[in-house]
């Protein structure tokens, strides 16, 4: 661009000087030849026209300047610019290596940490280890200790099976009779429940009455009993080898039917006797609907 101008300022000078040459000579020739003045004055139009070029040469060449002018200042800017980006280029080259320093800072961090959780976690895995080896050692004592208590506890069972099936199964139930009333004369009268409902062991006879203990032991006996009482009474009573236990005894005028029922628990030696009686002047009543009835069963021996 600088060497357009210069080129352009160059043609613009020469074409001035010949110019000003041309006009010289021009009114040199008027003045000695009239002849020639009409090719001078033709000489002076076409020396006219090159200054209108001269002038719009002129004018393109302020154009060029005002442009050139126009570009330097933007390289000015630019340059400014390109300035700033390279101290922001070289603040950025900073950043980014301290940045990096950081980073190499922290994965040494890192890699410390790392190691040093694992040498944690070593520890730890080791304490845990300990731990579960002592908890399985205490459990294979627990273990020892509750394979003793099953070897005892199937020992009792054993002996408990054995001593259940050597003790006797007792337990019947028998009701009174089916011909309806039984009426005690002046003295107690001997109840014999004739119909044997169960009779496990056979303690019990259908022909007496009696129950007989066959072992040493604890027994519940129980007895429900029935009659219509219309100015008469009823009663009953279990007696234990001929001894009165236990005596019940009802009154009553309105002819409905009236129940008397009891329990007791005996101890009692094997061969002892248990039996019911109706108190001398009362009475009963029974039928095929097995309303007085006598139980009794053996809870456990002794």
């Amino acid at each position: 661009m600088m060497a357009a101008i210069s080129l352009l300022l160059l043609l613009f000078s020469m074409c001035v000087a010949q110019a000003g040459s041309t006009l010289t000579e021009a009114q040199t020739e008027s003045q000695s030849t009239g002849a020639a003045a009409a090719a001078a004055a033709a000489e002076v139009s076409t020396q006219l026209d090159v200054f209108a070029e001269l002038k719009e040469l002129r004018g393109e060449l302020q154009a060029v300047k005002s442009k050139l002018y126009k570009m330097e200042t933007e390289n000015v800017a630019q340059n400014v610019e390109l300035t700033a980006l390279k101290t922001q280029l070289a603040t950025s080259e900073a950043e980014v290596l301290n940045l990096r320093r950081e980073l190499a800072d922290l994965r040494s961090v890192v890699e410390r940490l790392e190691a040093t959780e694992s040498k944690m976690d070593l520890v730890t895995v080791k304490t845990e280890m300990d731990n579960l080896r002592s908890d399985n050692a205490a459990q294979e004592t627990e273990l020892t200790a509750l394979k003793t208590r099953l070897a005892a506890t199937e020992a009792e069972v054993v002996n408990l099976e054995k001593e259940l099936k050597s003790t006797p199964k007792v337990a019947f139930s028998a009701a009174l009779t089916n011909t309806g009333f039984i009426q005690a004369g002046d003295e107690d009268l001997d109840l014999v429940f004739t119909k044997v409902i169960s009779n496990v062991g056979q303690a019990y006879s259908s022909t007496t009455g009696f129950f007989t203990a066959p072992a040493r032991g604890v027994y519940y006996f129980r007895f429900t009993v029935r009659d219509f009482l219309k100015f008469n009474g009823m009663g009953i009573g279990i007696l234990t080898n001929g001894r009165k236990v236990m005596y019940l005894n009802e009154y009553d005028i309105d002819g409905q039917s009236t129940y008397l029922s009891s329990g007791v628990t005996l101890q009692l030696e094997v061969g002892d006797i248990v039996n019911m009686k109706i108190p001398g002047g009362l009475r009963l009543y029974d039928d095929l609907n097995n309303h007085s009835t006598f139980s009794g069963f053996l809870l456990f021996p002794l």
